[in-house]
């Protein structure tokens, strides 16, 4: 067993008072002190060297508990940073995520989706001046994480499959050249739950994340972590096959679950998703129709879901915040419909996070590694 000197008892010290800062708004050095039983002149050098290091910085004074009111310390939450990006058909969406796991700085960039390398360098070089108009130094940018409409594999440094924006061997080894920083490819709906895990004030544990979006997708959530499966495919719902006869895939399967449950199945052409919701919510026939026929053929997928897994299913993705509670509970019921035994209590409900879920989950890996 490995003797603990006094240079490992002094950096276990200094890692115990930074990590604080993550779980507090404000903190006093006596409050460290009493948090952490340490002695004061310890508390004392350590925040001194944090906030040097312009990890904390002061921000104001801690209420007074019996004595004067001590000066209190906050996180500099933009000390380092990591850049989220989401690639999407006809455009690149840039974002500086902060400590806290939120968007500090956004932009949005209508660049066309090819597979050949002009894409990749025009890629690169969006994403590098963005970086550059934020000013941050080189020290200070964590890493980049590229959210990408296909399946990553598990270390994320290639696309295993992507057929909604097929390239060919697109990977990390063809990025990094272009970086003065580590990067990462992820699949976009693994990265909105993810994001969902960091964000939701209820703890999740285990459940089913779906983004119903353009696309359809979904995520394992298990132990409180994102399940990557084998090889990367975990959560690939959307090709379930729940109509032998039915819809062409653009996977090259009949029948799968995006050909029915996917907003480009929802919506008419030309019709955005605020007017459906419009239309939908002053009782219009034939939009009640076209929904109720979509949430038939989710509930059927859901009912699988749920029979092998009887884990919460959380919906997200663009439909989110035009769900209601009396949307949930129709769903339920036809979901019901289909169980060969009771389901009792509230299984399904609707994200916390509803606004760029895949870009913040695009960056998070690299916060996760860096918090202490």
């Amino acid at each position: 067993m490995s003797r603990v000197t006094a240079q490992d008892v002094k950096q276990s010290n200094y890692l115990n008072i930074y990590r604080l800062f993550f779980h507090h708004e404000l903190l006093s050095k006596p409050q460290i002190a009493r948090l952490l039983k340490l002695s004061l002149p310890t508390v004392v050098n350590n925040v001194s060297a944090l906030e040097a290091e312009g990890k904390i910085q002061e921000n104001g004074m801690c209420a007074p508990q019996g004595g004067r009111p001590a000066t209190a310390y906050r996180l500099v939450d933009d000390a380092a940073v990591s850049i989220g990006v989401e690639i999407q058909s006809k455009s690149i969406k840039c974002a500086v995520i902060n400590l806290k796991g939120d968007i500090s700085t956004v932009n949005y960039f209508m660049v066309n989706f090819e597979n050949s390398l002009n894409y990749i360098q025009s890629l690169c070089h969006t994403i590098n001046g963005f970086i550059a108009d934020q000013g941050y130094n080189d020290s200070r940018i964590l890493g980049v994480g590229i959210s990408f409409q296909g399946i990553a594999n598990k270390d994320g440094q290639t696309i295993l499959y992507g057929k909604i924006l097929p390239y060919d061997h697109l990977s990390v080894a063809t990025l990094q050249p272009y970086f003065a920083y580590p990067v990462i490819l992820l699949h976009d709906v693994k990265c909105a739950a993810n994001a969902e895990l960091w964000h939701a004030k209820q703890h999740i544990h285990n459940a089913v994340y779906i983004s119903v979006s353009e696309h359809l997708g979904g995520a394992l959530i298990l132990n409180n972590q994102i399940d990557q499966g084998k090889q990367g495919y975990s959560g690939a719902l959307e090709h379930f096959r729940i109509n032998d006869n039915g819809n062409p895939c653009y996977c090259g399967q009949i029948g799968c679950l995006e050909t029915y449950c996917s907003l480009t199945a929802l919506l008419q052409s030309g019709e955005s998703l605020e007017h459906f919701f419009l239309k939908l919510r002053t009782d219009d026939q034939p939009t009640y129709a076209r929904w109720l026929r979509f949430l038939t053929y989710f509930a059927k997928a859901l009912n699988y879901v749920y029979l092998l897994l009887e884990r919460d299913i959380i919906l997200g993705g663009e439909i989110a915040p035009y769900l209601r509670d009396e949307d949930l509970s129709l769903l339920s019921r036809l979901v019901e419909n289909h169980a060969p035994f009771p389901l009792s209590g509230q299984f399904i409900r609707i994200a916390a996070l509803q606004q760029n879920a895949a870009l913040i989950g695009a960056g998070l890996p690299f916060i996760r590694k860096y918090i202490p």
